[in-house]
């Protein structure tokens, strides 16, 4: 998909999204792109994703692993780290 040159791949990926039939397909992103924007996009689209989160996002890092240190509390299986 050709962009106008001042565009970038944030404005771009909602607009590629809109002409894709993405309903039941798992999309992932790298962190650049992890933004609510193009989350909702995709999920209004009947699609699912797999978003890349850097430490560098660190309100959405921080509730990650908080939602992760829960999830192991209850009793579950520990999460590795990679």
């Amino acid at each position: 998909m050709k962009t106008d040159k001042k565009s970038n791949e944030i404005t771009a990926i909602p607009e590629l999204l809109d002409s894709l039939d993405i309903k039941d397909t798992i999309v992932s992103v790298d962190a650049l792109n992890c933004q609510t924007e193009i989350a909702d996009k995709i999920v209004s689209k009947g699609g699912d994703y797999l978003f890349c989160v850097k430490s560098n996002q660190e309100k959405l890092h921080s509730r990650i692993e908080e939602r992760f240190e829960k999830y192991e509390q209850r009793g579950q299986k520990q999460i590795r780290k990679l």
